[in-house]
């Protein structure tokens, strides 16, 4: 494999509305993208920043209720899809889609924590995962935010063998491993449950890109028919904001000083 078992690798839409989501990604990312024929038919798009690959993106499934808007899912590479459902089981979690495999590609899951927050396994065949990660218009962070991170975290030190630091912020936490190449070993954060988010809103893994500069990107996407709901603000060396795609998605961005 390309990347450790453990690593949060690959992120990808889920829309009703691909041509809408395509002209704002690529609009706001300065992404390219490629339609790859699928057997259940409706093709599956993958988006490359400069030639290297960074997201993808499917219609709805069926049997997703209407009200439901579009949604970033975020996976986890690991070594062994089926292995790693049945540890996620014993720890508590719940298995939304069984292990799978996806074309020659690779073979995936879908998950939930104990907290309902849900997620997604990838096991890599002939697709690795992105190739570009913390650089402008790519994947940056995965943070996790619930109302129960009490029982949340030990399940993903169970599953993936995460370690849950300390950040900068208070009951901000951070997940290492150990096996990530490079210094950095900062895998994913988490936090509680913002306050003023609908108590109907379900908890998540929110998906962070990269930008050159935060403030121009949440205006670009203001243009481009998103709307904002978390306006840039500094946070130690970030500046960080949050878009509601047209389609419904929500997506943030982060820049960096230096």
């Amino acid at each position: 494999m390309r990347y450790p078992n453990g690593l949060f690798g690959w992120v990808d839409l889920m829309t009703r509305d691909t041509e809408s989501a395509k002209q704002f990604y690529e609009g706001l990312f300065g992404w390219t993208h490629t339609d790859l024929p699928t057997p259940m038919g409706p093709p599956y798009t993958q988006f490359f920043k400069d030639g290297k690959l960074v997201a993808g993106m499917s219609p709805m499934m069926p049997g997703v209720p209407e009200g439901v808007g579009a949604f970033w899912n975020s996976y986890v590479i690991v070594e062994d899809a089926d292995a790693t459902v049945e540890k996620a089981r014993s720890a508590g979690g719940t298995v939304t889609m069984a292990p799978h495999d996806m074309m020659d590609q690779g073979r995936m899951a879908m998950l939930m924590d104990p907290s309902g927050a849900a997620f997604g396994l990838w096991q890599p065949a002939a697709h690795q995962g992105a190739e570009l990660f913390n650089a402008p218009g790519s994947l940056t962070w995965n943070e996790l935010q619930t109302r129960d991170i009490e029982a949340a975290l030990p399940f993903y030190e169970k599953v993936f063998g995460w370690e849950w630091v300390d950040g900068p912020d208070s009951g901000y936490k951070m997940a290492t491993l150990a096996a990530k190449e490079g210094e950095d070993k900062m895998n994913a954060g988490a936090m509680p449950m913002p306050d003023g988010v609908p108590s109907q809103a379900p908890n998540v893994w929110a998906v962070y890109f990269a930008v050159d500069d935060c403030d121009t990107a949440m205006a670009a996407g203001e243009s481009l028919g998103g709307q904002v709901f978390l306006p840039a603000i500094q946070m130690g060396p970030g500046r960080f904001g949050g878009l509601i795609d047209p389609t419904g998605g929500m997506v943030l961005v982060g820049s960096f000083a230096g």
